[in-house]
């Protein structure tokens, strides 16, 4: 997705992810993190990328929230930045700490 169709701002952060779907589990880093998904910096070996499955469980590690579960599905992989784009599928009440964790990095980031 590009930016220009993105509807939330995103906030770079380190923050340790895993993605899980029914047959792999992706370990890596969170690059960057708006409301509604993340990039998540992965070593995917192409031959394990076409087998991703769409939807999964996220698994990200919060400062002060401790670790934060929701169901994601992929949107795309990329192998150019090492990772895969995720898209958040649960309800906003799932996302809660997600938000707040966002608010505070975009304030202290300025």
């Amino acid at each position: 997705m590009s930016s220009d169709r993105r509807v939330s701002e995103r906030v770079p952060v380190v923050l340790r992810a895993l993605y899980r779907s029914r047959d792999h589990v992706v370990d890596g880093i969170v690059a960057d993190l708006s409301n509604t998904g993340l990039f998540l910096s992965a070593d995917i070996p192409a031959t394990d990328a076409a087998g991703v499955d769409p939807t999964g469980q996220l698994e990200v590690d919060l400062p002060a929230h401790g670790t934060v579960r929701l169901a994601a599905e992929v949107v795309r992989l990329d192998p150019s930045r090492g990772g895969v784009a995720l898209r958040f599928a649960d309800v906003a009440e799932a996302r809660r700490p997600l938000a707040n964790f966002i608010i505070k990095q975009s304030f202290w980031s300025r």
